[in-house]
């Protein structure tokens, strides 16, 4: 069975569900898959650490956007 049906028959499942405890073990288990898609890896957060450290080790450092657009 394809991935499209299954969830097609998953959700035909759900509104059999008439307990208030097996929905909110369902909603946990959606909420935390989505929590881990928006997750960065780990290489992303180390560049954005150490681009925030080279912002606060030097603040005036930076670039006015008009001039990223004139010179880019």
């Amino acid at each position: 069975m394809d991935l499209k049906t299954r969830k097609y028959n998953f959700i035909q499942e759900l509104f059999k569900i008439d307990k208030e405890k097996v929905m909110t073990a369902l909603e946990r288990v959606l909420k935390q898959e989505i929590e881990e898609q928006l997750e960065i890896s780990k290489a992303h957060k180390n560049q954005l650490d150490s681009r925030l450290k080279s912002f606060k080790d030097n603040p005036e450092d930076v670039l006015d956007w008009e001039e990223v657009k004139r010179d880019w």
